[in-house]
């Protein structure tokens, strides 16, 4: 993978960097990372160079929410989004068994996207290592847990820098993570509202109340002039 080339405009910036198609084979009906997608990045280079690693929402913030969900044999329907390398997430499900599952089990055990899969028939690991191991198990019985995102609503007051570097791939992303987070605004929001903390690979769901697609949201945040609202899906890594 070729190092992305940053340009740096101060308060923000983009920066592209064509990615070599990683095993475009192995995924199978999972719908993994699309080969020769484009990594976008957004955020501020000076500031993303200073850490804030003291920060809530660089601390662990384990989130409870973990289930398990028991598939019979057939295809699973999921599609999986692994375009962040530690985090991967449901991105769509089509039919096959985890419809079925949906349609029967217990109230709050069903599948959604944006669930992050933890475990895939007592497989862990990075989201390449669960993509492996969803599609070699897409016609028999399989084991999965599951966690489900807390959705969190921070409200920043412009002027003043972000203090944010977003992530996300034009092919495969369901959706912009939050990759760093440094001096500025985010960082004084989740030392203000440490209940309402964000972190390292939570998800960009809406912009100022509206969703859409990554680069959508990604020039609603450009965008905004004076108050900005972020959606957010906080896994609580």
């Amino acid at each position: 993978l070729a190092s992305p080339r940053r340009v740096n405009l101060r308060v923000r910036f983009y920066s592209l960097v064509a990615c070599a198609p990683r095993h475009p084979a192995m995924f199978c009906c999972c719908a993994a990372e699309p080969p020769n997608a484009t990594e976008v990045k957004y955020g501020d280079t000076e500031a993303a160079a200073t850490l804030i690693k003291t920060a809530p929402a660089m601390t662990s913030d384990f989130i409870a929410d973990v289930f398990e969900v028991r598939l019979k044999d057939g295809m699973h329907g999921i599609v999986i989004d692994v375009t962040d390398p530690e985090c991967t997430i449901v991105k769509n499900i089509r039919e096959g068994t985890v419809s079925d599952w949906n349609s029967t089990c217990p109230e709050g055990k069903n599948v959604k996207e944006f669930d992050r899969i933890l475990e895939v028939n007592g497989v862990r690991g990075s989201s390449v290592e669960l993509a492996k191991a969803l599609g070699s198990g897409t016609e028999g019985p399989m084991v999965l847990s599951l966690q489900r995102p807390e959705e969190r609503v921070v409200t920043l007051q412009r002027p003043g820098e972000i203090g944010v570097v977003l992530n996300y791939k034009k092919l495969g992303s369901k959706a912009p993570w939050i990759t760093k987070i440094s001096a500025g605004l985010l960082t004084r929001w989740n030392e203000d509202t440490p209940e309402q903390a964000v972190g390292i690979h939570d998800r960009i769901r809406a912009v100022n109340g509206t969703t859409g697609a990554p680069e959508e949201l990604m020039a609603g945040i450009k965008d905004a002039a004076e108050t900005l609202e972020l959606t957010v899906l906080h896994y609580g890594f």
